[in-house]
């Protein structure tokens, strides 16, 4: 895929990115991302992911669809964007992102984590401590943390902070930023993140 003048235009402040460029950029517009939570937990994730040109999003949410419809009529303003809901066939997803902020999300996430139709897997956690893992090969044998996959607590008071880390997570694996990325686990503790990279 060549990008045409008017994406390079809209697109612009993330080409000029060190390591984005106009590659990385083609490869978010080629993109399929699975975007999974409580629609109150994606909403910003999606906005941004809209925003950023990812080709096409499916959500699959954890609670009542009525109203995301119509947020996300607002969002297709960007015509190189198809958004729907994940229908429950296993089509083949570059990444899946899943913020979990309840018991529901939690069980969606964990469905994400033993598809093998998902190439990479962002899964955020939402309550207190706040958790992220990135997972850029399911295929590699690897096992999840299973406190990624417990059952949800209080909400944290970062939760929109650490979804929107996530969002960046997965936006960095789709565009290529890193030529080779690592597993990576990063935990909140009240004003201080501490990440480990796993090989």
């Amino acid at each position: 895929m060549t990008l045409t003048d008017a994406q390079i235009d809209r697109y612009s402040r993330q080409i000029v990115v060190p390591r984005v460029g106009g590659r990385g950029q083609e490869r978010l517009l080629a993109a399929r991302l699975l975007l999974a939570g409580d629609p109150r937990d994606i909403e910003s994730p999606l906005a941004y992911l809209v925003g950023a040109g990812v080709g096409k999003i499916c959500l699959n949410l954890s609670a009542d669809q009525s109203g995301i419809t119509e947020k996300t009529e607002k969002l297709e303003l960007n015509s190189d964007v198809a958004i729907e809901l994940a229908d429950q066939s296993h089509t083949p997803f570059d990444l899946a992102l899943a913020i979990i902020g309840s018991d529901e999300a939690r069980k969606i996430a964990d469905e994400i984590a033993n598809n093998r139709d998902v190439q990479a897997v962002v899964i955020a956690r939402v309550d207190v401590p706040g958790k992220i893992i990135v997972i850029p090969d399911m295929h590699r044998p690897q096992t999840l943390d299973a406190s990624m996959l417990s059952s949800v607590g209080a909400r944290s008071e970062a939760a929109d902070f650490i979804a929107m880390l996530a969002t960046a997570e997965a936006f960095k694996l789709l565009a290529g930023y890193s030529e080779n990325p690592s597993r990576s686990i990063i935990e909140f503790d009240g004003h201080e993140t501490l990440t480990r990279v796993h090989p």
